[in-house]
C-alpha cells in the first residue's frame, strides 16, 4: 500500500513540473508604417530604455518598416495592441496551437503584417536548415542577418512555431563568405579541421591552435586554393602532420574549441595563409620570401 501511495506521489510531482515547465515565448513585434520605438515601447508598457537595450539600439538607431523587436514579456494586460501575455496561452488551450513543453517559441504579435517578398533571393544562396534544441525563428533570423519574415515567407509558413527535427529554407545573401561557411560546415569538416589544428599545434597556446585553424579557414576563401575544408588540408605537401601521418590522432577537447573559435570567426593571424616553425621547417627561405604577420607560440604566420 505504501508503494502504491509513492508511486502516486512521483506522478503527481511529474504532472505538476510538466505543467510547470510550460513552452516559453519570445514576442516578436514588426515595424509598421509610421511607427516609433517611442511608441511601440508606450503601447506595451514598457520604457524606451528597455526597448533599445534588448535589441541592442541606441536613442539614434533607425528603424525601417518590415524591422523586427524582441518585446520584454509582461505578465500585465497593456493599452494599445489587443495582446497580453496570457493571450498565447488561451490560443493552446483552445487547440489553436500544440506546442511542446520546454520549449521556446518566437510568437508575432502583429501577425497580420504582410510578409516580404523574397523572390529576389537567388536559390543557391539559401541553405537547408535543421532545427535543434532550443533554436527559435528569433535567434535564427539574427544569425542568419534576416527576419522572422523572411524565413517565414521562403518555407511558406503562416506562423513563426518551428520544432526540433523541423527543416527549414534559411537566406545566406546577408551573410560574409566565412560566416556562410560556419554555418553550412559538416561534421566531417569540422573533425578534420580539429585533427590538422591537433597534428600542427597541440602544445601551442590556445590562441596559437586558433590560429593554425584560421589558416585554413583563410585558405578556403582565398581563390588560390581550394574551396572546402578537406580539399585544402589534403592538397600535397601543404601540412606536416598530414605528411607523417599525425591528421590521425584523436584531437582532444582543446583543439575542438580551436577549430570553432576559428569558424566562428577569430583570426588572430590577421588573415594568413602559411605558418612554420623557424626551427624546424623546411624550405625557410621560401617562407622568408613571404610577408611576416604575427608570431604566436613556435610558429609564424605569414601572407
Amino acid at each position: 500500500m505504501r508503494l502504491i501511495y509513492y508511486i502516486l506521489i512521483l506522478i503527481l510531482l511529474s504532472f505538476s513540473i510538466t505543467i510547470y515547465a510550460g513552452p516559453e515565448f519570445s514576442l516578436i513585434y514588426v515595424i509598421q508604417e509610421g511607427d516609433t520605438l517611442s511608441e511601440i515601447a508606450a503601447d506595451y508598457g514598457i520604457p524606451t530604455r528597455e526597448l533599445l537595450a534588448l535589441n541592442n539600439l541606441n536613442w539614434n538607431s533607425m528603424i525601417r518598416v518590415g524591422q523586427e523587436l524582441l518585446i520584454p514579456k509582461k505578465e500585465k494586460k497593456v493599452k494599445g495592441p489587443e495582446w497580453n501575455y496570457r493571450l498565447m496561452e488561451q490560443k493552446i488551450n483552445n487547440g489553436d496551437f500544440k506546442l511542446d513543453v520546454g520549449e521556446v517559441y518566437s510568437v508575432r504579435v502583429n501577425p497580420d503584417q504582410k510578409l516580404p517578398d523574397v523572390s529576389h533571393i537567388p536559390k543557391d544562396k539559401i541553405i537547408t536548415y535543421h532545427v535543434g534544441v532550443g533554436d527559435t525563428l528569433y535567434d535564427l533570423a539574427r544569425s542568419f542577418n534576416t527576419s522572422i519574415g523572411v524565413i517565414m515567407a521562403l518555407n511558406n509558413k503562416s506562423n513563426s512555431i518551428i520544432r526540433v527535427g523541423d527543416s527549414l529554407k534559411l537566406p545566406i545573401h546577408n551573410l560574409t563568405p566565412r560566416q556562410v561557411l560556419a554555418k553550412t560546415i559538416t561534421d566531417e569538416d569540422l573533425e578534420l579541421l580539429a585533427r590538422v589544428i591537433h597534428g600542427e599545434a597541440r602544445g601551442e597556446p590556445f590562441i596559437g591552435q586558433v590560429a593554425v585553424g584560421a589558416v585554413v579557414i583563410n585558405r578556403v576563401l582565398d581563390p588560390f586554393f581550394p574551396n572546402t575544408i578537406r580539399e585544402v588540408i589534403y592538397q600535397k605537401n601543404q601540412f606536416s602532420c598530414v605528411n607523417d601521418g599525425q591528421i590521425n590522432l584523436k584531437p582532444n577537447s582543446t583543439s575542438y574549441r580551436a577549430a570553432r573559435e576559428a569558424l566562428n570567426g577569430t583570426d588572430p593571424t590577421m588573415g594568413s595563409l602559411y605558418f612554420y616553425n623557424p626551427r624546424t621547417a623546411n624550405y625557410q627561405w621560401w617562407f622568408e620570401t613571404r610577408r611576416r604577420m604575427v608570431t604566436i607560440g613556435n610558429h609564424v604566420f605569414t601572407l
